[in-house]
This record gives structure tokens, C-alpha cells and sequence, in this order.
């Protein structure tokens, strides 16, 4: 092995592959607030607070302490969506280390981890202010330390491989995708974890999962953001489990099955040719070129398989996990751009298009897809019996193959985060500006709520104006806190529920005896991927 050992000290396509996605990331990066969570979350961030069920307390503080570093040279905005890009860049540094200590492929690795990372959805997570982008890098960091333990045998990195779990807990639950995956590298590792790592490890996962016991504490000082107010511990319980929300059981379905998986691979054709077709039903160009990286991944999972099958078998688990698993566990409803023309009138959908939810699949399916185009050139290449320097022509061409999506997609990227950030961040201002002096505004959900909490949070303007979002009344907590802090619910609306219609009209009552203006909200919650 000395010679494999001198190649990974000379060649890395993981760094190159991490810093080349950082700098696409940073170049298409959004300049300001975008809409849904990404006004939220640099709200919180900015004043630590606790953004919506299950709290993300260690990506609030991550990202807290990255904008202090960052925030002097950029601004904090823009600080804070790079954080997103960086760890996204980071964790498809790691994409590309598993697979060229796997196959010990440095090209193929650098253009499966170029591939997977330039897939749309990746990408747009990458160039925003969304937790999403650092749970992928906690996830694959818990693959990366449990593949070490396979390759050296060394108990440390199993301990390392259960405390990243616990962080990943505190950070997101998404995170955890990768412990099915993870477990299975460690449980095929040729050698059984000692008892004493596993316990030391599992004493670090419950120290790093205890992070989530911030917003414990945190609560009790009132942030700005402060949804679930979780001054106890039933009810920090109530935000880690996302009480509030209507979690859909496993069965019955929300929407048939085969819709479901439709769902999915309709979300999958807008991944690496985007700008052949920006809406999101399917056209002949797009589709076709979907068909054609489909194929390669194909390809590209079988060559890995005749490589290294545990590696293989570890990122197959990760692909079903988080492709079948999550569809089966989720449960959807219809996507807001699907079943049209098939789906009865009337049939409830998501309130936006979840294709987030399965940014890990589409990062395997990309990772096996530059592989593979990869290998295919190195087999055409031996059969054609070409010279050293044909050879790494084709080389070169497979890598630009692997890295075609960086052309079909960046003009939809970059439109979509200018003018999503324009439209996110002049309707606020505009909105908030016409707003009179201490206005109580009723907002009708995420759009028209959280660009103002970040005007108001992270820019300060206009703190008279008070957002009373409606769809957030049914809880408890959201009702105290308008009582706590405004005076706008009476007791008993503020303790029992009456309804959405019997309590917007106490807040109204209540606003105009503190003579305060009301505002309804016009505002369309549309739905932008």
C-alpha cells in the first residue's frame, strides 16, 4: 500500500473538489434575505434566538459565532448565507474523500463529488441563509468518521463517529439520514467496536445532543425569536419533536404511493439541467438530459460495486435511507407544482415543493454519476488503446461531463436567488414602510411573516410595528407571547383556543382599545421552489 499512501499525500480532489464548489456557492450567493425560512433563521441567528420546531440550537450557534468572524467583512447577511456555502463545500470535500479512499480514484471522486454538488437543489441550499446546508455536512461527517474506523480499525473514530451523532441531533434531525449508513460501515469493519469505545462514545452523544438544552435556557430571557417558547422542559420536549405541526402517521397515506414516488422524480428532473426547462413540469431537453445522468449513475454505482462493495453497500443504504425511507416516513401530500390534471379538484398539496427533503439522494445519485462517467472514459480509453496523452483527453472530457450541470443550471440559479432576494427584501421594505407608527400587522404565514422579523431583527427597522402571524395562533404559546408582550389576546383567548376567526377578532378588539392601527395582510403565499 505505500504507493496509495503517497497518492493521498499528494493528490487531493477533495480539497479542490470543496474549494471549487465554495467559489461557484459564493459567486451565485444571495446578497440578501430570501424567502420562507431564510428570514427566520438570520433573525434568530442574530439575536439567538429559537427558530421554528425542532429549534436547530447548534446551527443557531454556529452560525452565530461565524457571522461575529465574518459579519465585519461582508455584512451579516451575506456572512451568514456563506456559512451555508461553506458547509456545503465542506461536505462535498467529504463526498470526494470516501470515494477515493474507496476506489482509490482521484478523478473520479473529484467529479462525483463536482457532479452531486451542483445539483439544483444542493446548490440553492448552498447560496441561502437554510440549516439544510450544514446538516449535509454533519451528515456526511458521520459517514466520514465511521468509513475511517472501517479503513484503520482505530476505536477512536468510533467514538468520533457517536458524538457527531449527538451534535447532529442538536443541529437538525435530518443529520441522522446518515446513521443507517454509518452503523452499517462500523458493524462491517472487520472488527467489532470495543464495549469501552462505545460506551465513551455514547457518553459524547449525549453531551453533544445536550446542546439542545440552550434553547432551555435561552427561552427564559424572551428572545425576539422565540417560537415554542420552551421555558420547560415539556416544552423544549414539545419544540425537539415538532409538536405543533401536524405530523402525518405512516399510514394512512396523505397522498397514493406511486404519487409519492412521482413526487420524487419529478423533483430529480430539475436537479442537472435546470435551465433546459426553469418550470417545473418536464421538458423533451431537460428530461432527456436527466435520463442520460440517471444512466451514468447507474453505470457509475455498478463500477463502484466491483470496486469496493462494503463502500458500496454503505452509500446504497444511504441512498435507499434517504430516497424510499424518507418518502415512506414523511409521508406528503402532493407537492405544490404536482398532479396537475391528475389529482381531483380540490386534493390538498404541500404548501411548497419539498424537494429538499431529498437533497441526500440526489447527492448519491450525483456522486455515482460523475463517478461513473469518470470510469466509463478510463474503460474506453484501455479498450481503444489510446496514448497517455489521449488518455487524459478523455479524462478531461469526462470531468467536463461531470461538471455540465454547473452550465445548465447557473443561469436559473443566479436569476432565482437575485430575484427572489429583490422581491423578498423590496415587498418588505416597501410593506413595512407603509405600515402607520405602532400598526399591529396580520400576516397570513411565511412570506409575509419572516422577511419583516429580519428588517426589524437584523436591520432594525420599523420595531413599532408589531407581525401578528395568524396561522401561528393555534398554539399556546404564540398566544401568550402576543399576551405576554403586546397586550393583544385577553386571558381567555390567550389560554383557550376559539378558533382562528373568534380570535383575530379579540386581537383586533384589543388593538384598537391600545389605539393601535390593524393591517391585514394582502400578501399571496406563493410558492417558489
Amino acid at each position: 500500500m505505500p504507493g496509495r499512501a503517497q497518492r493521498l499525500r499528494v493528490v487531493r480532489p477533495d480539497v479542490a473538489a470543496a474549494v471549487f464548489l465554495f467559489v461557484v456557492y459564493c459567486v451565485t450567493l444571495a446578497r440578501g434575505v430570501t424567502y420562507w425560512d431564510a428570514g427566520e433563521f438570520l433573525a434568530a441567528i442574530h439575536s439567538l434566538g429559537i427558530p421554528h420546531p425542532p429549534g436547530t440550537p447548534l446551527f443557531v450557534l454556529l452560525a452565530h459565532d461565524w457571522s461575529i468572524v465574518a459579519s465585519p467583512f461582508v455584512g451579516v447577511t451575506i456572512a451568514v448565507n456563506a456559512f451555508s456555502a461553506l458547509s456545503t463545500a465542506a461536505a462535498f470535500g467529504i463526498v470526494a474523500n470516501i470515494f477515493w479512499r474507496a476506489t482509490d480514484d482521484a478523478v473520479a471522486a473529484f467529479a462525483g463529488a463536482l457532479t452531486a454538488g451542483l445539483m439544483s437543489t444542493v446548490w440553492l441550499n448552498a447560496t441561502e441563509t437554510e440549516v439544510y446546508a450544514c446538516a449535509l455536512f454533519a451528515a456526511f461527517a458521520i459517514l466520514w468518521c465511521a468509513r475511517h474506523f472501517a479503513l484503520t480499525l482505530e476505536g477512536r473514530w468510533v467514538v468520533l463517529t457517536l458524538y457527531v451523532c449527538g451534535l447532529a441531533w442538536s443541529l437538525h434531525l435530518t443529520a441522522l439520514l446518515a446513521v443507517p449508513a454509518a452503523f452499517y460501515a462500523l458493524a462491517t469493519a472487520g472488527k467489532r467496536p470495543a464495549l469501552r469505545d462505545v460506551a465513551v462514545g455514547l457518553l459524547l452523544s449525549l453531551i453533544g445532543g445536550s446542546v439542545v438544552l440552550f434553547m432551555l435556557v435561552r427561552a427564559q430571557h424572551d428572545p425576539s425569536v422565540n417560537q415554542g417558547n420552551p421555558v420547560t422542559i415539556s416544552a423544549l420536549i414539545d419544540v425537539v419533536q415538532r409538536h405543533q405541526y401536524d405530523v402525518a402517521p405512516l399510514w394512512p397515506r396523505r397522498a397514493p404511493l406511486w404519487l409519492q414516488f412521482g413526487n420524487v422524480f419529478e423533483y430529480a428532473d430539475w436537479q442537472v439541467a435546470l435551465g433546459l426547462g426553469p418550470d417545473p413540469q418536464p421538458t423533451f431537453a431537460r428530461t432527456f438530459v436527466t435520463i442520460v445522468y440517471a444512466s451514468l449513475g447507474i453505470f457509475g454505482s455498478l463500477r463502484h460495486r466491483d470496486i469496493d462493495r462494503v463502500s458500496w453497500r454503505t452509500w446504497m443504504i444511504l441512498f435507499l435511507t434517504t430516497s424510499i425511507g424518507v418518502v415512506l416516513y414523511l409521508n406528503l401530500r402532493a407537492g405544490a407544482s404536482y398532479g396537475a390534471g391528475v389529482l381531483p379538484a380540490g386534493a390538498l398539496h404541500e404548501a411548497r415543493d419539498r424537494d429538499y427533503f431529498f437533497t441526500w439522494a440526489f447527492v448519491c445519485w450525483g456522486a455515482w454519476a460523475g463517478f461513473g462517467v469518470v470510469q466509463l472514459a478510463r474503460i474506453l480509453a484501455a479498450r481503444a488503446g489510446r496514448s497517455t496523452i489521449s488518455a487524459r483527453a478523455m479524462l478531461g472530457a469526462a470531468v467536463l461531463v461531470s461538471a455540465l450541470p454547473l452550465a445548465l443550471n447557473w443561469e436559473v440559479i443566479r436569476h432565482e436567488r437575485r430575484d427572489e432576494q429583490q422581491r423578498a427584501l423590496h415587498g418588505a421594505m416597501q410593506l413595512i414602510e407603509s405600515l402607520p407608527q405602532g400598526a399591529v400587522f396580520l400576516a397570513k404565514g411565511d412570506n409575509d411573516t419572516y422577511p419583516l422579523w429580519y428588517l426589524q431583527e437584523v436591520l432594525s427597522i420599523r420595531r413599532d410595528v408589531t407581525v401578528v402571524t395568524v396561522p401561528l395562533l393555534t398554539p399556546f404559546w404564540y398566544r401568550a407571547e402576543l399576551r405576554r408582550r403586546y397586550g393583544l389576546l385577553d386571558p381567555q383567548y390567550a389560554t383557550r383556543w376559539y378558533g382562528t376567526q373568534l380570535t383575530v377578532r379579540n386581537v383586533r378588539a384589543r388593538a384598537e382599545a391600545l389605539g393601535r392601527p390593524i393591517v391585514e395582510s394582502q400578501f399571496v403565499q406563493n410558492a417558489p421552489r
